[in-house]
């Protein structure tokens, strides 16, 4: 059973970043007061984050075997020609309806003879994958002196500043009716936040 683990992800990054705007007292721009009282002080920070999608796994319920032969995989259909991604990328169309979009090939797939084991390995049959995650986190903040002592922090927060959607991977399993369809959401949509904190 030679392929890719089921965790396999061929890419990934994640990356923070912290900027100060370059206006206020010791800053590049300091010299102009209007921008350094309007904008001054203001730091902007992030986390981004960006990783492959993992590999699908094709599964079956014709097995004949009493599980003695593990897991379920299907046969390759030799019959069949073309591409087993269909219908565009995944999100594409219809996903959540009542009649929702397929998006692999169910005909590229056969259950094995009984007693037998399926040709298909145990992930990444065709090079399936899901898609790949994208996320973006960003945050706006600003501290204001109040008194000596007294300081005023007002903060905001975007969490998938983008608004990117990725689902859950779509049924694999050849003798279900759904095979191929997606069934939900598995990320939150953006949120954002809005905080102050007075420090004394």
């Amino acid at each position: 059973e030679k392929a890719p683990g089921t965790i396999d992800r061929a890419h990934v990054l994640s990356a923070t970043f912290v900027y100060q705007l370059p206006f206020g007292a010791g800053h590049l721009l300091g010299s102009n007061r209007v921008a350094s009282a309007i904008i001054g002080g203001w730091q902007v920070a992030g986390v981004v984050t960006y990783s492959s999608g993992a590999p699908l796994t094709i599964s079956a319920n014709g097995c004949t075997s009493g599980s003695i032969l593990g897991p379920c995989f299907p046969n390759y259909n030799p019959a069949f020609s073309g591409d087993v991604r269909i219908n565009g990328d995944y999100g594409s169309g219809s996903v959540l309806g009542s009649t929702p979009t397929v998006y692999l090939d169910k005909t590229a797939f056969v259950d094995p003879a009984p007693f037998t084991v399926g040709n298909v390995p145990r992930s990444a049959a065709f090079g399936l994958y899901m898609q790949p995650v994208k996320d973006v986190d960003l945050r706006l903040r600003r501290e204001f002196k109040i008194r000596e002592s007294v300081k005023l922090a007002l903060q905001g927060d975007a969490f998938n500043f983008g608004n990117a959607v990725y689902f859950t991977a779509p049924e694999a399993n050849i003798d279900s009716a759904n095979f191929g369809t997606l069934s939900s959401q598995a990320n939150q949509p953006r949120k954002l936040q809005l905080s102050g904190r007075i420090t004394f």
